[in-house]
Parts: structure tokens; sequence; C-alpha cells
């Protein structure tokens, strides 16, 4: 198995009225079996109490205009004094994490992993599943069939059986 510690890894929360899913949310995070080096969170003016619950959770946070859109959110949180960056024999990743995103105790170990056997890639990304029924598959990536249409490799409500865990190239 490949050592983990030659990576940096910040978790950007981006929260917009999230209270409802921030408590698993942060717990998920919390539980990851390769701990994430730094995490940070933009609420996008919530009106319910998001920026507390994150705040509680020791998670620093950032406020932004309710307008505020994801990747401004992003752009927003890694301009910020507080981002730390990783040594230089480290190589830095960004896990960007939507607030109503609660990954799998083992998603960032596996994701790690993939990145460590394919050093030419840049990006990566799990299999989502739905929030209120975990089986129910909703993205593995995304292609484009030969006929030039975009493909996922979903069918309709296609539920989880293991049948997309393995690591596949896709487009994004």
């Amino acid at each position: 198995m490949p050592t983990l510690d030659n990576n940096f890894v910040t978790a950007i929360i981006v929260s917009h009225n999230g209270a409802l899913w921030l408590p698993e949310v942060v717990a998920s995070l919390a539980k990851q079996r390769r701990a994430i080096d730094q995490i940070i969170a933009i609420d996008t003016g919530s009106e319910d109490s998001s920026v507390k619950l994150l705040k509680g959770a020791g998670i620093a946070t950032i406020s932004t205009a309710k307008e505020t859109g994801f990747g401004a959110a992003i752009k927003e949180a890694l301009s910020n004094s507080r981002v730390k960056r990783g040594s230089e024999s480290q190589t830095e990743w960004l896990w960007l994490i939507h607030d109503d995103c609660a990954p799998d105790a083992n998603a960032l170990k596996e994701l790690l992993i993939a990145l460590d056997q394919r050093p030419a890639v840049a990006m990566a990304g799990p299999k989502l599943r739905g929030w209120h029924d975990r089986n129910h598959l909703l993205e593995l990536g995304i292609s484009i069939a030969s006929n030039g249409a975009r493909w996922t490799g979903l069918e309709y409500r296609e539920s989880d059986q293991g049948q997309h865990d393995g690591v596949s190239e896709v487009l994004a």
C-alpha cells in the first residue's frame, strides 16, 4: 500500500442554508481513515445555523454574500490568508465538499491511492450516491459516447450494488 503522507489535503466545504445536513457532513469528514490536513468552510449568506454549526465544530469559516456561486466561493476560500500550504515535498489537493455531501470513511484514502497510482491525473472524484437513498447512484463521472452524446454510464435510478466500484477514467 502506498504512503499517503506525501499529500496535503485541504477540504473546502461550501455551505448555504445547510444546517440540516452539516452535522453529518462534518462527522463524515472527521471519520476519514486518511485524515484531512485542514478543513475550511465558506458560507454563502446562510440564514439558518450553518455558520454556528461549522464554527462549533472548530472549522475555520469565511462568510460571503448569498449570491456567491460555488466556484467563486472556492476562489474566496483559497485567497484567504488562513489557508495553510503543504511542504515542498507534498502534493497539494483540494477536496471540494458541498454542504449535502457526506463522504464514506474510506473516500479520501481511496481517492489518494488512485491518484498516487496515476501521477498524470490532476483531478479525481468519487462515486456519488443519493442523500436520502444511499443506494441510488447519482454520478460516476461524465464521458462522451461514440456519437458525441454525454454519457454517464448509469441507468435511470440505478442502484449501487458494487458494480461500479473500480477506478475508471472519465472526462469530468
